[in-house]
């Protein structure tokens, strides 16, 4: 089947003389493998269209019970590498590249995920004031749309909404939980020291406004750079914690593709 979609590349290796085999993450499939063949000869109008963190337009030959897909045409839509270079775009773009990569299935399609991601590059790959706070962003999205959404709002465990405890106690110490998902005050002693991780009040701020700010104003917001990398560490422990626990993959699929009948 000859079909169009929009892909992120997510790695690139050389195959046998002029070939390269790429995973991509795309809109419609979701992670899957193609082949470009003759890809890396100079003369094949796919040269260096493919190169890892590239956001393209793609033709392939999408064939039923196939690990490997061909790719016809390609076209760029974004690249990392079109502006100065930014060893600060490079790293985020770099890190959202890992999580998805170890937080996706083959073959599993999130329209919600992947249109949050071509932002997400769209953003980075312009003007960006803090890139930290733009892949806080997306990883807040990735989370949502991935099933393991925390609870923000309220207490995970009194159900309390947790502004109006720091609006009694702003000194109050907060946790993020990863079983179940959210935020709450100090864990019972109980609680395994790997079901938690702490979370400064304001970091939890940050990650507040985050939930509910859309990605188009994320430059225009008053970030300390130390506040939104801490919170880009404590998500993506977060997403670790979750794909080391997730189901199997054929169950994941059919979690995908009820979620895709959703959208």
């Amino acid at each position: 089947m000859l079909t169009k979609t929009r892909a992120f590349v997510l790695k690139e290796i050389k195959f046998r003389d002029t070939s390269t085999i790429c995973t991509l993450y795309t809109r419609d499939f979701g992670r899957l493998s193609v082949i470009l063949k003759g890809g890396r000869n100079p003369k094949s109008k796919l040269s260096g269209l493919f190169s890892t963190g590239n956001l393209l337009e793609v033709v392939l030959y999408k064939g039923n019970n196939r690990n490997l897909h061909l790719v016809s045409e390609a076209r760029i839509i974004r690249s990392p590498m079109t502006a100065e270079p930014d060893m600060e775009r490079f790293s985020a773009i770099y890190r959202i590249i890992e999580t998805i990569r170890n937080t996706t299935g083959n073959e599993e399609k999130n329209i919600r995920l992947f249109d949050a991601l071509a932002l997400t590059i769209e953003i980075l790959c312009n003007t960006c004031q803090n890139t930290d706070a733009v892949v806080a962003w997306f990883l807040l999205r990735l989370i949502s749309n991935m099933g393991f959404e925390p609870s923000i709002e309220h207490c995970v465990m009194t159900g309390r909404r947790i502004m109006a405890i720091l609006e009694e106690r702003p000194d109050s110490a907060l946790y993020l939980f990863y079983d179940p998902g959210g935020v709450a005050l100090q864990p019972p002693a109980i609680h395994s020291r790997q079901a938690w991780q702490p979370l400064p009040v304001p970091v939890y701020l940050l990650m507040h406004t985050l939930a509910n700010t859309d990605i188009l104003t994320v430059n225009d917001l008053d970030v300390l750079p130390e506040e939104s990398q801490q919170l880009c560490d404590i998500l993506q422990n977060y997403c670790s914690m979750h794909s080391d626990n997730q189901p199997p993959e054929k169950n994941r699929k059919i979690i995908s593709q009820i979620r895709s009948k959703e959208i």
